[in-house]
């Protein structure tokens, strides 16, 4: 497939983002219902919503280029469109709507603040009825380059919305808790360093202002745990009462080969009031990687107990328990049971094992695990940048 020119990029998650917000807006007679998080309101991640009679269809209208490079989209020969923001050029994430604002993770093609030039990994966020532009969050990117934080890629991950807080994974492989106002209404702390963050390690700090993000805490994957995240870190965080758990996207190195960080989990669990790790898997999935992991967990309540549902980088899927346990030092999520989604024509011929990224070979899993009914649902798929892999739906 041929790559997209930059305004058909630009095209693409501007109308998008539009079309979605359309569906809130322009129907009163119906209450939107807010969609906070990938997959919904349900923790399964079932996608389901109760609206009714939204519209079939969007026309996006026609664009014209502004002198900055970024398109234009004339509201009038548009359809079932309220409004439309520009983004940067490339948006991989969910849009998340809650509390009457939108969020949308992208990149910086067309910098909303002069002062923030380059490539810089940014969440966006509007005002859902108007489509104002409100704040954003600016992320630096890994010195270590397209190895962990792949260029132009932008903030991949969608955030989770809980009342007045937002929780995101960045593409530096942090976790972190914002306020849903940004600074426009002060800094609430504990974190007061959002100018040097802004500006990255090692740069004068730059002077944050009421239409940039206040961060409330973030917890560095890479230098507390040593995770060595493949190319991008990715993970849509799932809050079940007030624990945050999300993916690592520990993975190989660039020689898809080694794996620097075996005994880094793959899923960790964090208090969602101060950041604090308060748990990780103990199913050592890091030491079995085809590639890399950029699933997100869901849950479900199964016979009165909690769990955590999560595709595994080594193919697998894993039921946890919801709550750590300790174990000497460590508070474990413990393994409830795993299932290997590769069937075994997948990892085998003539008896010789199919090596990843084999067309038909096996593959890590990207997708998210939905429960619905005391039933997980779970998709296979490789990496495209690998090839077309052979699906698989379990």
């Amino acid at each position: 497939m041929s790559k997209p020119t930059q305004n058909q990029l630009h095209r693409r998650t501007s109308t998008l983002l539009a079309g979605l917000l359309g569906l809130g807006v322009l129907f009163p007679a119906v209450r939107a219902q807010d969609w906070p998080r990938w997959g919904g309101n349900d923790p399964g991640r079932d996608m389901y919503s109760a609206e009714r009679d939204l519209p079939d269809r969007f026309d996006p209208g026609k664009m014209t280029t502004a002198p900055s490079g970024a398109g234009v989209v004339d509201l009038k020969t548009t359809k079932n469109v309220r409004w439309v923001a520009n983004l940067g050029s490339q948006a991989y994430g969910n849009v998340v709507v809650a509390g009457g604002k939108v969020f949308i993770g992208t990149n910086n093609e067309y910098p909303r603040d002069p002062k923030i030039q380059g490539d810089h990994s940014i969440l966006m966020c509007f005002d859902e009825k108007t489509g104002a532009f409100l704040w954003q969050l600016v992320v630096p990117k890994l010195a270590s380059g397209k190895v962990n934080d792949w260029e132009g890629l932008g903030l991949l991950s969608s955030p989770c919305v809980e009342g007045d807080r937002v929780y995101l994974v960045t593409s530096r492989c942090e976790v972190m808790c914002l306020t849903t106002d940004g600074l426009a209404k002060g800094n609430v702390g504990p974190f007061k360093d959002e100018g040097q963050y802004m500006a990255g390690p090692g740069k004068p700090p730059l002077t944050p202002g009421p239409k940039d993000a206040d961060i409330v805490w973030k917890y560095d994957m890479i230098d507390e745990l040593g995770v060595f995240p493949h190319n991008a870190s990715n993970c849509s965080v799932l809050i079940v009462g007030d624990i945050v758990y999300t993916c690592t996207s520990n993975g190989m190195d660039w020689t898809h080969v080694n794996i620097p960080s075996p005994n880094s989990p793959s899923l960790i669990a964090l208090n969602k009031k101060t950041g604090q790790l308060v748990g990780v898997e103990d199913a050592h999935i890091s030491q079995r990687l085809f590639h890399g992991q950029w699933s997100s967990p869901s849950a479900g309540m199964v016979n009165g107990r909690m769990e955590i549902f999560f595709g595994g980088g080594d193919g697998f899927c894993y039921a946890f328990d919801a709550t750590p346990v300790k174990e000497g030092d460590d508070n474990l999520l413990k393994t409830i049971w795993k299932y290997d989604c590769n069937p075994p024509e997948h990892k085998f011929r003539d008896g010789k094992p199919i090596k990843y990224p084999a067309p038909d070979g096996p593959s890590e899993i990207n997708a998210t695990p939905v429960f619905w009914h005391n039933r997980v649902y779970i998709a296979v798929g490789q990496d495209p940048e690998h090839g077309e892999g052979i699906g698989n739906l379990t």
